[in-house]
């Protein structure tokens, strides 16, 4: 009786090729989820490094900007305990619900003989938003309808300072921050203020808007 040949399935080497798909797929799906995971926690260090010199130079600098901006609100915000050590003791606080959950502080400070306002919003004691006028920023030259067209949504906070300068104003409010312009505008119609708002997120512009420029 002739043999016959046994079926592909039941060929040790079949088994053996199974065996080894499993193990590559195996450690390759291991590495790659190891990876992941490594790869999180370490932008998790590096955002909290980031964080905490932050808030070192923020302590060091004079700047009342500098120390603003060093503020995080929202989900990573920062607590009432860490601001009031860059910002002091605020000048007044209000409790806008029953709970006492939603608090807003206010701090005003003296900045080149300008009386500058910061406000930050608190709830169960994190800052969700935030706001600093008044600054008055003495500017060279005015700014011009011109300046404002140089902008356009896309382009960098970094492309707005250099552009039109610092903001009279700053707001910070669920991840969108306003920069207003009111001082050394050119208006058009003398008779009525002037003004600027640029909005960004992620450090980008995603509105803009003007009154009254020439």
């Amino acid at each position: 009786m002739l043999n016959e040949k046994k079926p592909f399935y039941k060929r040790n080497w079949f088994w053996i090729m199974i065996f080894s798909i499993i193990v590559v797929v195996s450690t390759t799906t291991y590495i790659a989820n190891n990876s992941y995971y490594q790869g999180e926690a370490d932008q998790a260090n590096l955002e909290q490094r980031k964080d905490q010199a932050e808030r070192k130079q923020a302590e060091k600098n004079p700047s009342l900007v500098a120390k603003y901006n060093s503020i995080k609100t929202g989900k990573n915000g920062y607590s009432e305990k860490n601001i009031t050590s860059l910002l002091g003791n605020p000048t007044e606080t209000q409790t806008m619900d029953k709970q006492g959950k939603e608090i807003i502080a206010t701090w005003n400070k003296t900045v080149n003989s300008n009386q500058v306002m910061i406000q930050i919003t608190f709830f169960k004691n994190i800052a969700k938003s935030k706001s600093i006028q008044g600054l008055d920023i003495d500017r060279e030259n005015s700014l011009t309808l011109a300046d404002f067209n140089k902008l356009k949504n896309g382009d960098s906070y970094n492309r707005v300072i250099n552009v039109l300068g610092d903001p009279d104003d700053y707001s910070d409010i669920n991840g969108v921050r306003t920069l207003t312009y009111v001082s050394d505008l050119s208006e058009a119609d003398p008779s009525q203020n002037a003004s600027i708002d640029i909005k960004l997120s992620d450090n980008k512009i995603i509105a803009k808007s003007q009154v009254n420029l020439k």
